[in-house]
This record gives structure tokens, sequence and C-alpha cells, in this order.
């Protein structure tokens, strides 16, 4: 009777002397260890991104670099001496970006994801499964046209991800997405070297089907346009964009001297002619000009970053999906969710309308030039939903939270008297330099009972927002979630989960203890570097010493 001899796997994932040895001492020889025998377990594939990633890798240069290229040819010397000089540099990078990509390997062994990458610097990282707790997906324009997609891997440490593939096609991230998560870990590249792509796509349909809780319409996404600032952080973006490049910021100058120029003559005109309500007429529809183009532009805003948003439960998982211009695909296990914040802003709330956001374990918000930025994070359960749908999908999260029976506690009368000190502190400097500017400039400042008014009506409006602020300003401790409101326009509620809190700060300076105040800051487990997941401000002490013989008990 004869046996045969058992293929074991050898401990180092490529062929070298070691492999021969191994199978010198089973017996076989290369060539048999090689090529098994159709429908017994073949050797771990070695797989590498889409023949087109360098081709993105160029794009994303090009991208930075067109600001500047625009400029030149704007504003420059109209020469192509400077072209012929730029052929050979681009040219060594795009040479440069094709190895790079091509040096970008991966196989799935067993249990863990081996990724090797780097041309002169060689890196390995053998990432286990169990450490992947967030898997994106990010197509722009171009990727969706050529059927390819951005992979990025995150564990609950945070930062820095854990690999992006830049770019994989849609089927084998499918594919390589099913792996990971485990829904099919009986398939993986030692078990099936070569599975049809029908196969993959019809073995990454998870038992449990997805289960939509929320989708937008055309209506509410324009609703959550208007209702937005979009606008005022695109512009924002574009001037940050803009101001560091010397050409660039010259051309915008070009563009818009002329007309600032003339708005600020008539500006100076009016002051030193004293036709006040003409002015006042004139600040009121530049600045409703510029709200009515800032909500336009939110409006678009909303609509390509929104577009067919959509968001599903499966198992634990919440998947959101959304985007026109970029299509996004990110998703977060429930336990992971350390920190919810539903907020309205004034409009939302004449419109019945709030938001939804949410902070996952590690999630540090890095932004990666080679991948997904925030962008591409999960950080949104609704970003416009009514109440009844955000308390829903908070109770689906939290299912020991009860908005209606929280035991809200408001702050203290010191609290007013704080905000009102800090205000003070602020708005002296202003009045110092408002009667600055009218002991210089005689002929065209304010007279003094126009100065009189304006502070007057600064003291007034501050008040008035403190006295708001603190009216509506409360927290809530239950058993398993503390929840803190604020805000006066826009109005916002902060739950994080009790079982979560890892760190307790509390502080005060000078004029706090003076007042009798204390300041409470509290961090989540794998929680943001950036900001703290909860801030309570003017806290008496008796309130602060409670919530921390409560709070102290379950870190």
């Amino acid at each position: 009777m004869t046996t045969t001899p058992r293929l074991t796997a050898c401990p180092r994932p490529w062929p070298t002397a070691c492999a021969s040895a191994c199978c010198r001492a089973i017996g076989v020889s290369m060539s048999e260890a090689g090529h098994s025998a159709p429908g017994e377990p073949g050797p771990a594939v070695q797989r590498r991104l889409h023949p087109l990633s360098w081709l993105f890798a160029v794009g994303g240069v090009a991208r930075q670099l067109l600001l500047p290229i625009l400029a030149y040819l704007l504003l420059g010397q109209r020469d192509s001496e400077w072209s012929v000089w730029l052929i050979g540099p681009l040219g060594l990078y795009a040479l440069w970006a094709v190895l790079h990509t091509r040096s970008f390997s991966y196989q799935v062994l067993g249990s863990e994801l081996l990724v090797r990458e780097g041309l002169l610097d060689r890196t390995q990282r053998h990432i286990p499964f169990a450490r992947i707790h967030n898997i994106s997906q990010q197509s722009h324009f171009f990727h969706r046209l050529l059927g390819v997609t951005v992979l990025r891997l995150d564990s609950a440490a945070g930062g820095k991800p854990e690999a992006v593939m830049a770019v994989l096609s849609l089927a084998e991230a499918a594919r390589l997405e099913a792996v990971l998560r485990g829904q099919r870990a009986e398939v993986s590249d030692e078990a099936a070297p070569a599975m049809p792509i029908q196969a993959s796509q019809s073995a990454s349909v998870d038992a449990d089907s997805p289960r939509v809780l929320l989708t937008l319409p055309l209506r509410e996404i324009v609703l959550l346009g208007l209702s937005s600032n979009g606008g005022m952080l695109l512009v924002g973006a574009f001037f940050g964009a803009v101001m560091p490049n010397d050409q660039a910021r010259r051309l915008l100058g070009q563009w818009l001297g002329a007309p600032a120029r003339a708005l600020g003559r008539l500006f100076i005109d009016d002051m030193k002619d004293h036709r006040w309500l003409h002015l006042l007429m004139l600040g009121l529809s530049a600045v409703l000009m510029v709200l009515l183009l800032m909500r336009l532009l939110s409006v678009v805003l909303a609509v390509l970053r929104y577009h067919g948003f959509r968001l599903e439960l499966q198992g634990e998982r919440l998947l959101a999906s959304h985007g026109l211009s970029t299509r996004v695909r990110a998703g977060a296990r429930l336990p992971r969710l350390q920190r919810w914040e539903l907020s309205a802003s004034w409009l939302q709330r004449r419109l019945g309308r709030c938001r939804l956001a949410v902070s996952v374990a590690g999630d540090t918000a890095h932004q990666e030039s080679e991948g997904l930025g925030p962008v591409g994070q999960f950080s949104e359960m609704a970003p416009l939903a009514t109440p009844a749908q955000a308390q829903a999908l908070l109770h689906l999260c939290l299912p020991g939270l009860s908005w209606s029976a929280l035991p809200w506690q408001r702050l203290g009368r010191p609290s007013l008297r704080r905000l009102l000190y800090g205000q003070w502190r602020l708005g002296l400097p202003l009045g110092l330099v408002l009667l600055l500017a009218a002991g210089l400039w005689r002929d065209w400042a304010l007279p003094w009972w126009g100065i009189a008014a304006v502070a007057a009506m600064l003291l007034t409006a501050g008040w008035l927002y403190a006295r708001a602020w603190v009216a509506f300003s409360a927290y809530a401790l239950t058993d398993d979630v503390l929840v803190f409101r604020s805000g006066v326009f826009t109005q916002r509620w902060v739950i994080v989960a009790a079982s979560r809190v890892q760190t307790l700060r509390f502080s005060s300076n000078a004029l706090d203890r003076r007042l009798g105040l204390v300041h409470l800051q509290l961090d989540t487990q794998g929680g943001s570097k950036l900001q703290r997941a909860l801030d309570i401000p003017c806290l008496e002490r008796a309130q602060a010493d409670a919530l921390h013989q409560r709070l102290w008990r379950r870190v």
C-alpha cells in the first residue's frame, strides 16, 4: 500500500531555499509543490493592484499642480521653454509611479492579510482580520468610468490606515472585502487561487441581507443644502488653496480688484457724506447677495456629496453609500460607535429636520494623500432626518436610551455670569479700537452717538445670547448614557455611552474657582486626539462631584 505524501505549508510565504528544503523533507519536487491537483488547495496567490493604478497616481500629482500651472499660463511669459523642462521630471515621476504601483502586492493567508509595498524601502505587514475594524471604498468619476475603486482598511488604533489599495477592480474589491469581513471565510487565496468573478460576486452576499434604514431623495438633499453652511466651507477651501500661491493670488486680485475698489469707494463716500440710510441699505444688499450665493453653493455641494445616500444595517455593521462625483461606501460596526451628535440649525428646526453624526473608535480624521480622506470615513448616520427618524437610529445604537425619560439637569446661575465675563473680556478691546478710530479719523468715523448705539446693541445681543445659552444647556446621566445639550442658533445634543468613557478631566481657572464652577472633559476608548468626546463647561462644584462619582465607577 502506497501513501501519498501530504503537502505542508512552507513557513515563509515566498519561494526561497527554505521552500526547497521543505519540499525535500517531504519527498516532493518544487514543481509538484507549486502545482496541486485539481480540487486540492493551492498555494497562496500574490495579487497586485489594477494595471491602471499608475495612471491615478500620476493624476493625483497633476491635480495638485493644476492651479500653479494654470496661473503660470495666464500670468507668466507665454513661451514654451518651461514646458520642455517639465517633460523630463514628469516622465521620471510617471515611471516611478508605474514601478511603485507594480511593487504593491497582497495575499490572503488564512486569517491575515499580507501586504508588501515599496520600491527602494520594502515594507511587509501582516494584518490580522480581527484587527481590521473599518473597510471603506471611494470612487471618483474616472474611477467609476474605468470600473475601479480605492479600498482602505482601518484599525481601531486610528491614525494611518493599515492599507490603502489604489486602485482595485470592483470585482476584486468586493471579493477582498467579503473575505476580510468573514462573510465567506471558506474562500481565500489559499483555497481558491483563481475563482471566477461570478462565483466571487455570488459568494460575497451575506446570509443576513442588508436592511435599509434611511434614504435621502433629491428634495431632502436640496433642503440639506439650503439649511447648511457648506458654501462657506467651499469658499474657505478655495481661498485656502489660492492664497499660498503668489501667481494664483495675483490672478484672483485682477479679477476681483476692480469691483472691490468700486464698492470700497462707495462705502467711504457714504461715510464721509453721512448717508447712513444708503450705507445701511447697501450693506444689507451685499449681505443678502452673499448669503444667496452661499446657499446656492451649499445646494450644489450637498447634491455632489449626498446624492443617492443610503444607510443600511447588515448584521451588526452600518453601511453608508453616497456621492455623485465621488461615490463613497463606508461602514462601521455598532460596538465601535463611541459618540453621537444630534444637531439642528435654526432653519432646520423650522423645517422639522436635524442631523445625526457619529464618531467611530480610532477615527482621528487622518487624511492620506494616496487614499481616502475624512470624506471616506463613516461619520454620519443621517445628514438630514426628522427627529423621529434620528431617535429611531439612536435607539438602534443605544437600546437603553429613552429620550423622553432623560433626567435633565440645568446649569446653575453662576454660569450666566461666567459667560458674560468672557464676553466683556473680548468686547472691551473692541470698544477701545472703535474709540481710537473715532479719534483718528474724525471725517469718516461714526459719530459718538453712533458708537454708543452700536456698543449698546452689542452688549444687549451678548446678554441675550448668554441668557438663551444657559436656559437651554443641560445634561442628563443614566445608567447607559451621558447627554449634554447646548447652543442657541444651532442646538446640539452630544451623547456618549457611559460604559465607553476612558478618561475624566476637571479643570478651572481663577475666575471659575471664584464663581464655584468646574469644566468637565471626557474621552472615550479609541477616541480622537483632535477633540474631546464631551465637553461640559460651567458646571457647579456639586454637580461636577456627583458626575465624577457616578462616572468614575464605570471607567
